[in-house]
């Protein structure tokens, strides 16, 4: 436990709650407006809260261009709050107890963040839909007319949903992972965010460039953005070894 203190530290602290004020307040409004959108387009097709919600999921306005920028303001402050600085360092014991301090307080905000997402999206889903549990005709057409592969429909929409929240939330790590990385060496939030939003967002264009939303891709994409997150990762504890806070050696 002892070993774990300057992680457990980071967590307790180091939470920015009036940026997850700001942030619950724009995903539920995105939440509204998104649904509302698929009501209108559920003349074409009788959506299920699923149906919706996948669709949500993966539409990439809402997970790159809105949520994505929302999340890093969100997480941007971490590394430049009260416990970034050599006091800290010491407190935790050595900078990679430190560093992996900040690591966990920045996986448990991603973890949050996409949770709330999903839930107050779900939510507002199935106040407008009804529920079912396989993917409808009318959807699965629809989907196909878009260009989406009809093979992407074979696993029930539970799965379905899930893997593509995971593959999304992989993205919005590696993000955090470049936050990370260029505050670091920058020292400067303005960077991170600007940084990392740019990265975040030529990543997800290139994610929606593969037309397959089936379990086995997202489950590709999954691995994809996990050794990407791991490699950033291992560059920022060679950059935490070198960065010199205060003037003072820090082990």
């Amino acid at each position: 436990m002892k070993k774990l203190r300057g992680a457990w530290f980071s967590l307790a602290e180091h939470i920015p709650a009036a940026r997850w004020c700001l942030a619950l307040a724009v995903i539920a409004f995105t939440a509204v407006v998104s649904v509302y959108k698929y009501i209108d387009l559920a003349d074409m097709a009788a959506f299920s809260s699923f149906e919706a919600l996948f669709m949500i999921i993966t539409d990439i306005t809402n997970i790159v261009f809105i949520y994505l920028p929302l999340y890093l303001f969100t997480v941007c402050g971490i590394m430049f709050d009260s416990g970034f600085g050599g006091i800290e360092i010491l407190r935790c014991g050595s900078r990679g107890k430190w560093l992996a301090g900040k690591l966990i307080t920045y996986l448990v905000n991603t973890v949050l963040f996409f949770a709330a997402v999903f839930i107050i999206n779900y939510a507002v889903c199935s106040r407008a839909f009804n529920f079912s549990e396989v993917w409808s005709s009318g959807f699965v057409g629809f989907r196909v007319m878009t260009g989406q592969p009809a093979a992407d429909f074979v696993s029930p929409p539970l799965p379905t949903i899930i893997a593509a929240s995971a593959a999304a939330l992989l993205l919005y790590v590696l993000c955090g992972m470049i936050n990370m990385l260029v505050s670091l060496v920058t020292d400067r939030e303005a960077a991170a965010l600007f940084v990392s939003l740019f990265a975040g967002i030529a990543l997800g264009l290139a994610n929606m460039t593969v037309l397959s939303n089936s379990a086995e891709s997202q489950l590709l994409r999954c691995t994809v953005l996990a050794l990407a997150s791991a490699a950033v990762y291992v560059f920022c504890i060679a950059a935490v070894r070198k960065k010199n806070f205060g003037g003072k050696k820090l082990y």
